[in-house]
Parts: structure tokens; sequence; C-alpha cells
């Protein structure tokens, strides 16, 4: 019987194959922290994320004995192993964005996903002599007689865009071919072999092909999946609630599955030889399938910490008092930022003529408190109101207000006052400084310009998403 097989340390293999998915995927970190996003970075965060896990069926083993004994001048190397391994790796990012807080995507990394297996059995005997007869050195290496050289691994690699979305990445590789039936020519026909020799062969090889699809990524806060749900779908978003506080911590991981499915090729074949020329040719190929399982895939969760703008107001009210008409009152405030990143924000008073904001814009890195003031400059006599109107990247508060309240004195007085007082029963029908003591009408106004800034600041995102 005349059979040629493939043969090599089983441990270079698993070795080689180990090494280039630890090299690709790395381990992911306990704790990733966000930071600014390339667009909007004061509206949004970014984490990168990464995920590796492999399945390994009970009856992997291998072992390798090496050359042994050291320093014998005939040795022996035994080798085996039985591979049953799959691994996935992915990569993508955890983007948080607000104002609608908020609202959590994954997108996946272009080439960031491996598919990798390794499986099949494998078996190898070898010696080799190395002595001196007569002062004549002989060396021999070789298979070792009578014990079978088998390599029937199927193994490979395969790079897809993670996250690996339906209808998912496919590996497929195949074994080499094994010689499992060999007869000689001259024992079905009668032929000298001394002019043709030869026989027909049975070959076999297997083909395995593997498809891992994720379907869902969980986003978890505080142990509980967000109320947007899952991630179901490349391009996908979901919501988390956000009350307050500095940060948000957010636990994410992929689920998905691999499905194995199996092809035995049965190839006959025959090989000749013609004066001394070998001639080998296959007949045909007779493939047969077989599912083989679907393994359901669980990745270990990754945690992303989210760092926040938190604008803390120091009150709810300013009150001037009695300030002179044609003088101006300054009244200092502080802003805090209690959140771990930066707060951007727009300050409008509803009344800016007579309740002028110091600082139309601030910036306030986080844990620290801005100095800021807002101004009450009467014109004319009688109490007047004011909203002073704080916006800002903050998530859960990005309006806040602040009620401002003064009475102008010692101007010129009103004729028209006058001729009020001395209506029927002597009462003052309209307020000393008449319509301007309150605003409504500019606390609208500044109300739209907020939300239309806000409304032009989505837009500006969408728009640079695409």
């Amino acid at each position: 019987m005349r059979t040629r097989f493939l043969s090599k340390p089983c441990f270079l293999a698993a070795t080689t194959f180990a090494l280039a998915v630890a090299l690709f995927s790395g381990e992911a970190s306990a704790e990733v922290v966000a930071v600014d996003c390339d667009v909007d970075p004061d509206w949004c965060k970014t984490a990168p994320i990464s995920f590796s896990e492999s399945d390994s069926l009970p009856i992997e083993w291998s072992f390798d004995t090496g050359w042994v004994p050291q320093g014998s001048p005939v040795q022996v190397h035994v080798w085996a192993g039985v591979y049953a391994t799959t691994r996935v790796s992915l990569k993508g990012a955890l983007e948080t964005s607000w104002p609608e807080a908020l609202l959590v995507r994954a997108p996946g990394t272009p080439s960031g996903g491996l598919l990798g297996f390794h499986y099949g059995v494998e078996l190898g005997a070898q010696a080799q002599l190395h002595v001196k007869i007569g002062g004549i050195p002989y060396d021999w290496v070789g298979d070792i007689p009578y014990v079978p050289q088998i390599d029937f691994q199927v193994e490979g690699e395969q790079i897809f865009d993670a996250w690996g979305w339906k209808p998912g990445a496919t590996l497929s590789s195949k074994t080499q071919p094994q010689t499992i039936i060999e007869v000689g020519l001259g024992d079905i026909i009668s032929i000298p072999s001394v002019f043709v020799d030869g026989g027909l062969k049975v070959d076999v090889q297997m083909e395995l092909a593997a498809t891992y699809t994720t379907e869902r990524i969980v986003v978890e806060s505080e142990g509980k999946t967000v109320v947007g749900g899952d991630i179901t779908e490349e391009g996908g978003e979901t919501k988390a609630s956000y009350l307050n506080g500095p940060a948000i911590d957010l636990d994410v991981h992929p689920e998905g599955h691999v499905d194995y499915d199996g092809i035995i090729h049965i190839i006959p074949g025959m090989w000749i030889e013609i004066l001394g020329q070998n001639f080998a040719f296959d007949l045909f190929d007779i493939p047969i399938s077989f599912p083989i399982t679907q393994t359901k895939w669980v990745f270990p969760k990754q945690r992303v910490h989210v760092p926040l703008p938190d604008v803390v107001l120091p009150k709810e009210e300013i009150d001037f008092g009695e300030v002179e008409v044609g003088q101006k009152s300054l009244e200092s405030f502080g802003l805090w930022n209690a959140g771990e990143a930066r707060a951007k924000l727009t300050i409008v008073s509803s009344n800016p003529e007579l309740f002028p904001a110091w600082d139309p814009g601030l910036e306030i890195e986080p844990g620290i408190t801005a100095d800021t003031a807002v101004r009450f400059m009467p014109k004319k006599n009688g109490p007047f109101e004011a909203t002073l109107f704080i916006a800002s990247n903050d998530p859960s508060d990005p309006v806040q207000t602040i009620l401002l309240k003064g009475v102008g004195f010692g101007g010129p007085v009103d004729p028209s006052a006058s001729q009020d007082i001395s209506q029927e029963s002597g009462c003052a029908c309209r307020a000393a400084g008449g319509d301007d003591t309150k605003s409504p009408a500019p606390a609208g106004l500044a109300l739209t310009a907020l939300a239309g800034a806000a409304a032009m600041v989505r837009r500006s995102r969408k728009v640079g998403r695409r």
C-alpha cells in the first residue's frame, strides 16, 4: 500500500493559532473611560470596546514528547492531538450622546471581527539514528514503520466587519486529502509489473464551515437593560435613563451564535506508474453534507464609564432690591460643574435691557466653579421681573432658570400714573412702570431661541455622522 500523509508537531499549529487571535483581539479591560467624540465633543462621548471568546469541546487534548531520550544515539519523537476550538473576536465602540438623554449607539469597527477554528486529529511518530559502525557514521531520520502518520486537521481564520450582523461572517476550510483505501493494479488485472504498476485509491477530505452572527448587543445600567432595549441591527440605537450625576456606567456585551456545517468528500482516483513515470488523477468528487450543530455565544461584559457635565446653580432667585433709576446694580453668583466632563453654557436674559447677563457664554472644566454675574439697570420707577436662562450641555438639565427681581426708584413720575390714581375709588389699576414690570414676550422669545439652538445642534450632529 502506498500512502502519503502530511505531518507536523501539533503544538506549532495550536500555538500559532492562539497567538494570532490574541494579538488581533487583546483582552478587554475591566473598565473603559469614554472620551470626546470627534464630532460634537461637548454632546457626545465614545469608548473603544472589544470582546474575545473561545469555545473548546471537552474532547480537545494534545501532547508532544520532543526527541527523547536526550543525548541517545537512538531517539524517538511522538505527537498526537485532538482539536476542537472556535474563537470569535469583535471590536467596536460605545457612543453616548445627548441632548436626547441618553442616546446609545454601538458602531462596529471595519475589519474588526475575527472568526477562527481548529478542528481535527493528528498522530505521528518518528525515529532518528546516529551511530558509528566500524568507524563509519550512519544517520537516519524517518517515520516509524507500522505507526500511522495522520494529519487530518481543518483550521483557518476569517476577518470581517464587526459586529457580524445577519447574515453573519462565514469561514470555510478543508483538510488535506487522506488515502483510506488503496488497491494495487496487479491485484485487479494481470499485467507484468516490470512495465506497468499502479492501482485504485479512495481519498477522504473533510470541509468545515462556521458562520458567526451577532443577534443583539445588550446595554445595561445598574444591572438592568436600558429602557431602549437591545441593539439588534447595524446602525441601531437604544436609550438609557439618566436623572443626574457626574457620570454613568454602562455594561455592554454582544450575544450571537455560531452555525457549523460539514461536508465529507469521497474522492476515488487512480495512480499509474509506467516505465518509472508516475501519474495520479482523481476520477470524481462525492460530497456528503451533514449539519453539525449551533452554539450560543455570550461574550463577557465590558464596562464603559461615561463622564458627563453636571451644572449646579447656587440659587433659584436673585433679588436686587431697590436701585435708583439710571444706576446699575451687579449681582455675582457661581456656577458649579459637579460633573466629570466639560460644561458648555449659554446665558440669556428674557429682558436684556433691564437685566443683562455678564457672560453670554462659558466653558467650565470638571469640578470647577465659575463666577459670573447679572446686572439690573432700571430705566423708570416700579417693580420689575425677568428670567435668566442657563442653557448647557448638562444631559439632565439642559435649561435651568433664575428668577430676577428688582425695584426702580427716584426717577421721574409718569403723568399717566397720577391720572390712574385719581380715578374712581382712588386705587391704582396699573402697576408703576406699566407693562415693563414683567416681560412674558421676551421670555417666550428666549425659550424659542434656545429650542432653535438645540435643534440646530441636533441637525449638525446628524449631518456630521453621515
